[in-house]
């Protein structure tokens, strides 16, 4: 997902407070609001995996209240949440971008340079770890045998696509955020080229070029792609959400007028008020959606009350947004790895207490790990795509 912090040079809120100016003159935007929902979600989508993963047989799960069991399960809507506050600030990071050969490729190689060497190391990790747990004699992290074959396709986030087993928990969601980013910036250069622009020398499209290359494509993902068997591995399947998140920017930056955006609101309550929740796939969606659709609206409203820099501005929680995405990729083989080994240490067959505490154990063992990758390789890696940034140039 998209890393943190969402901070941009020379970015406000049109409806914000300015943030404090660096030692050049420039503003910078600091959405404390949107860092503290990223470290939420993170930290509950890290408390779903723990308990969801619980090795065998259960023994946590088996002597919990099943309203316990239920409200964990809750958690795995933060996929959801990353996935609007991805569109957020996708958004709102092209919003100076014109769509030339070399701002195209400066995006896309800005992307990579800042989401790959942290995912690659996360992918080393669970390779060792399962070297590890066959040296122990432990169980393997993931399903079958890592090969180089698989393991490229990881790295190129091809693996749902040509058919490979994940070798992580949350890793697939790496390959959707790859693909929205070429839609996004794709879409955003269509808009901007085949319609009018407000300021013709400014590279913002007009209202309603946004409209017309997004918004089919976000209910067609809506009504139908979402529902289709096969589309999981592509961003159709998710579009919706993302278009949230862009659409709330949209209307913040005074692009979209708040009736477009009343109206997208509305499409997502009639579809909750009407989805069919008969079969798992369509009362799973209807979950999903309403995630969506809360986070959406939470975001509006912080910016529509000046106050995205000042809401969730706390600081476990602003620590916790700006390690997420190291937090995301790297907690699943080490929860493995501490639930595995503590298993064994109990017999494999521990007390509900036990089975609690190593649980519990996993937690902090999964903040440090995403901490180290965060300070070791992340960090080094957003410093290094900052110092990619194009200075905006106009289109001729």
């Amino acid at each position: 997902m998209v890393p943190g912090p969402s901070s941009v040079v020379e970015g406000h809120l049109s409806a914000a407070p300015a943030a404090p100016p660096t030692g050049d003159g420039k503003t910078v935007a600091r959405f404390a609001f949107v860092d503290g929902l990223r470290g939420l979600a993170a930290l509950a989508i890290v408390i779903f995996h723990i308990w969801w993963y619980e090795p065998a047989p259960r023994m946590a799960l088996r002597e919990t209240h099943w309203i316990f069991d239920e409200a964990i399960k809750l958690a795995r809507g933060g996929v959801q949440i990353l996935l609007v506050v991805s569109g957020f600030v996708i958004a709102f990071t092209l919003r100076k971008t014109w769509f030339t050969p070399g701002e195209v490729c400066s995006f896309i190689g800005r992307r990579l340079v800042r989401l790959v060497p942290a995912y690659w190391f996360a992918i080393g990790v669970v390779i060792g770890v399962a070297a590890l747990c066959q040296h122990c004699e432990l169980p393997s992290p993931f399903d079958g045998k890592p090969s180089l074959l698989r393991a490229a396709a990881h790295m190129a986030f091809l693996q749902d696509i040509v058919g490979h087993e994940s070798l992580g928990a949350g890793m697939w969601t790496l390959c959707i955020e790859m693909q929205f980013y070429l839609v996004a910036i794709l879409g955003w250069g269509l808009a901007q080229r085949l319609f009018p622009r407000p300021v013709a020398d400014q590279p913002q499209p007009s209202d309603w070029g946004l409209v017309a290359v997004f918004a089919p494509f976000a209910i067609a993902s809506l009504l139908h792609w979402r529902s289709m068997d096969g589309t999981d591995p592509w961003v159709t399947h998710f579009i919706w959400m993302f278009f949230l998140g862009m659409s709330t920017w949209w209307t913040l930056d005074r692009t979209l007028p708040p009736a477009a955006y009343a109206l997208v609101i509305s499409i997502a309550v009639v579809d909750l008020m009407l989805c069919n929740t008969e079969t798992w796939v369509n009362a799973e969606w209807r979950y999903w959606n309403g995630v969506a659709l809360a986070t959406t609206l939470a975001i509006f409203t912080a910016g529509w009350r000046q106050r995205l820099h000042v809401w969730l501005n706390w600081s476990p929680l602003q620590y916790l947004g700006r390690i997420s995405y190291s937090l995301y990729l790297i907690h699943f083989p080490i929860c493995h790895l501490v639930t595995a080994a503590g298993w064994k240490m109990c017999g494999n067959s521990p007390t509900p207490i036990q089975a609690r505490m190593i649980l519990l154990a996993a937690v902090p063992a999964s903040l440090l790990a995403g901490h180290a990758l965060y300070l070791l390789v992340e960090a080094p890696s957003a410093r290094w795509a900052a110092r990619m940034k194009r200075t905006p140039v106009p289109s001729t």
